[in-house]
């Protein structure tokens, strides 16, 4: 199987729109390498926007078509639609994608990787854009909360986006991935945006826009990314040191940043590192030692409830464990153990995970710390009592439940593959690791028959 960056782009694409469109990978190579592969191309990178010049690879003689053979237009795609395109010609390494720079959202290791050769495809090929959740479509019609600004003499807490084809969308598409980004009425119009509040004036609202406050405009950044980007463009990079799941936008370079229009002023704090800051609502997160407090008032209550003691309790501030699926734990519940032949026993253990709490908390206005810590507790003791009764039904639920995830996200067409790929890949080693035992059985049947025929 050829790697990620040498894989062909795949002959047939389903979109999010429900267009099936056809591509041709020699047709979109040979295009590619006129526009990055030409000397002088750097000028260009500088210039124009990686969008637009990944549109122009789909517009190349013979790229694109039509379900029937027929050449498609890109320009007449949705966003949606030329996005995921934009996707596959990353994923197949037909356009470059320079690695980006992480560090893991759990234990802050660094690492390098281009998202893109991550993706997986399978549920654009095998026609699998049917999931509530991940192929949901973005509502066009609604007013979708944003923090609040100012709209000329109005506050404003909603904006309304309309769906944009690449052309209508196409001064954006063209800006550079560098520099400053200047709102003007045709860039409101490119984005999509409709309204902002009651205000449709594209003049107005590009004002307005150029003024608003950085998480007012990053908040609609985020609503234009969920209309433009469908939710199945994420690669998942797991940590190689703690294994932590990092989801990683695809393609890696987008029109809009999240980043604020205006530079910070000088002196200005970052609010995330001022003591006592908010975390993302009202009250600041506690430290460890009041935290710590929290946990052992809430445990003693759960323990006396529930019917059981003896079990030890830890709240780690190291880096958080992650299950099978790569998402931090909140807690976890450890088996006691027999004595061994020193005559040492372990008992069984519920551990806390501080900085999972904190993370939470940061991300989630609305986390509320005290009653996340007693569903913790109260659902690790749930797998202590499990343990005891000899079968624990919620530790094959939670299992179950990552691998429905895990295919969702894969498409089931793509696992059956894979299985069937790890099948033929066990059998193969299998008759590897006992060819010599095959060998001299038969040879010794063969001698056996042989002193039989005598």
């Amino acid at each position: 199987m050829p790697s990620p960056a040498q894989r062909p782009l795949p002959a047939q694409v389903h979109l999010p729109s429900g267009t099936v469109v056809r591509l041709s990978d020699a047709a979109a190579r040979a295009e590619a390498a006129t526009l990055f592969g030409a000397p002088g191309g750097g000028g260009e990178r500088s210039s124009v926007g990686r969008c637009a010049r990944d549109v122009q690879v789909l517009a190349g003689p013979s790229v694109l078509a039509d379900a029937r053979g027929a050449p498609l237009d890109p320009l007449g795609l949705r966003l949606a639609d030329a996005h995921v395109l934009r996707a596959l010609l990353a994923s197949a390494g037909v356009v470059p994608e320079e690695p980006g720079a992480y560090t893991c959202e759990n234990c802050g290791a660094p690492f390098e990787v281009a998202p893109s050769r991550l993706l997986e495809i399978g549920p654009f090929t095998d026609g699998e854009l049917d999931d509530p959740e991940l192929d949901r479509p973005f509502d066009f019609g609604a007013l979708h909360p944003i923090p609040a600004l100012r709209v000329g003499r109005a506050v404003c807490r909603g904006v309304r986006f309309a769906e944009r084809t690449v052309e209508e969308a196409m001064p954006l598409l063209r800006l550079p991935g560098e520099g400053a980004l200047r709102i003007t009425p045709s860039l409101v119009v490119a984005m999509g945006i409709a309204a902002l509040g009651r205000e449709r004036r594209a003049p107005v609202i590009a004002d307005a826009l150029a003024a608003a406050p950085d998480e007012a405009w990053a908040a609609i950044v985020d609503l234009y990314h969920e209309a433009r980007y469908p939710a199945r463009l994420v690669a998942v990079h797991r940590c190689q040191g703690c294994g932590a799941r990092n989801d990683l936008d695809v393609p890696l370079e987008r029109e809009l940043a999240r980043a604020p229009l205006r530079a910070p002023e000088a002196g200005a704090d970052d609010p995330e590192e001022q003591p006592g800051a908010p975390a993302g609502r009202a009250g600041a997160f506690p430290d460890l030692d009041a935290f710590e407090a929290r946990v052992r008032a809430a445990a003693e209550r759960i323990y006396a409830a529930r019917g059981v003691r003896n079990i030890d309790l830890f709240i780690d501030a190291g880096v958080p464990a992650c299950d099978d699926g790569g998402e931090p734990l909140l807690g976890c519940y450890t088996p006691g153990t027999p004595a061994d032949e020193l005559g040492i026993a372990r008992p069984p253990e519920i551990r806390i995970f501080y900085r999972t709490f904190r993370s939470e908390a940061r991300a989630d206005p609305g986390f509320d710390v005290d009653a996340e810590i007693a569903e913790t507790i109260d659902h690790e003791v749930t797998h202590h009592l499990h343990h005891l009764a000899g079968s624990d039904p919620l530790d094959d639920e939670e299992h179950a439940q990552i691998e429905r995830e895990e295919l969702r996200r894969i498409g089931h067409a793509e696992a059956a593959r894979r299985a069937r790929r790890g099948a033929l890949s066990d059998l193969a080693g299998f008759a590897r690791a006992t060819w010599p035992a095959w060998v001299i059985a038969a040879v010794g049947t063969a001698l056996a028959w042989c002193e039989g025929g005598r």
